[in-house]
């Protein structure tokens, strides 16, 4: 006859911690929003770079994310050349929104108890 080895193993399960759960799907939304912006500020840029005339989704966009260039006016020249124009505080914004949101999600994780991040 033949003798089959069964072994035991235990499979040990801890459960996820709801504050470490908040704090991920906090740094996610953030991120997804910080996304949200960058693509919203780059189709602008590139808008005005290539001169698109103010109709439609453009005039749209232009209302909507002259809220989010409005901090970074002026801080850099831009150049006009013809119907182009560079909209340096378009991109200054998506720096500085990505910038935001690197730090708020670090600080998120300041507060967790996972610190290998």
């Amino acid at each position: 006859m033949e003798q089959t080895n069964i072994s035991k193993t235990t499979v040990s399960t801890t459960e996820a911690d709801p504050n470490e759960f908040t704090i991920a799907k906090l740094s996610q939304v953030l991120w997804y929003v910080g996304h949200f912006f960058a693509i919203l500020l780059g189709l602008r840029f590139v808008f005005l770079l290539l001169g698109a005339r103010l109709t439609g989704m453009v005039l749209f966009l232009y209302n909507v994310t002259n809220v989010l260039v409005l901090p970074f006016r002026n801080v850099f020249p831009s150049a006009k050349s013809g119907v182009s124009f560079f909209d340096s505080s378009a991109l200054l914004g998506i720096v500085m929104y990505y910038l935001i949101v690197f730090l708020i999600t670090k600080l998120f994780f300041l507060f967790s108890k996972n610190t290998a991040e």
